[in-house]
């Protein structure tokens, strides 16, 4: 299957995601079945993904809690309660965040960037030829697009490598661990988009 299928069963497989239970229970249906087709195990789909737990639990509990007052012009009087229909509201858009996670796990499994660029420029090839005959063009927009894509999994996983590191060394879990692992995390990012710009630079990307 060409990179661009898959990057467009992606975008539909994560949009039903969301729609239903029954959306919900069809996506992880398919990527299942796409992940025994491409012989790669589910459970590697899952891995780098353990800040998604936290921010599913924010999810469910920011759904869960709300404030019932008179008005926003008098938040004093504003009282916590707990809202059964934001709870199933939760529960149903939290496991949600994992299949777009497991559908990208799933596509960087079977294709590789340069497939993934190759496929997003030979359709803005396409369209510039159809709009501007005559106008010489550089797929800078696909080649972004594939780079932004390709950025995802590498910070998952270093930030399963670095939290990694932290359970060797012992660190306590908490916001002690989150205050470490952010800038480290960071830092490695920026280091890395460094080197991918140096490696475009020297490759004349960018050049008038």
């Amino acid at each position: 299957m060409p990179a661009g299928l898959k990057l467009i069963f992606v975008i539909i497989n994560s949009y039903f995601a969301f729609t239903s239970v029954y959306g919900l229970a069809a996506s992880i249906l398919l990527i299942l079945i796409a992940s025994i087709v491409a012989r790669v195990p589910p459970h590697n789909l899952l891995k780098g993904s353990k800040p998604l737990v936290i921010i599913s639990l924010c999810v469910i509990l920011l759904k869960t809690i709300r404030l019932e007052g008179e008005g926003i012009a008098t938040p004093v009087l504003c009282i916590p309660y707990i809202s059964k229909e934001g709870f199933r509201a939760g529960l149903l858009a939290a496991p949600g965040l994992f299949v777009p996670f497991a559908a990208a796990a799933l596509l960087f499994s079977v294709t590789t960037m340069r497939e993934l660029r190759l496929s997003l420029a030979s359709v803005e090839n396409s369209l510039v030829r159809f709009f501007s005959p005559d106008r010489k063009h550089t797929p800078f927009f696909s080649l972004g697009i594939s780079l932004m894509l390709g950025f995802i999994p590498r910070f998952f996983e270093m930030w399963d490598d670095a939290n990694l590191a932290c359970d060797s060394r012992s660190c306590k879990r908490g916001l002690r661990r989150l205050s470490l692992l952010i800038p480290l995390v960071a830092e490695r990012m920026m280091e890395a988009s460094a080197n991918t710009a140096l490696a475009l630079e020297a490759r004349a990307f960018g050049a008038d």
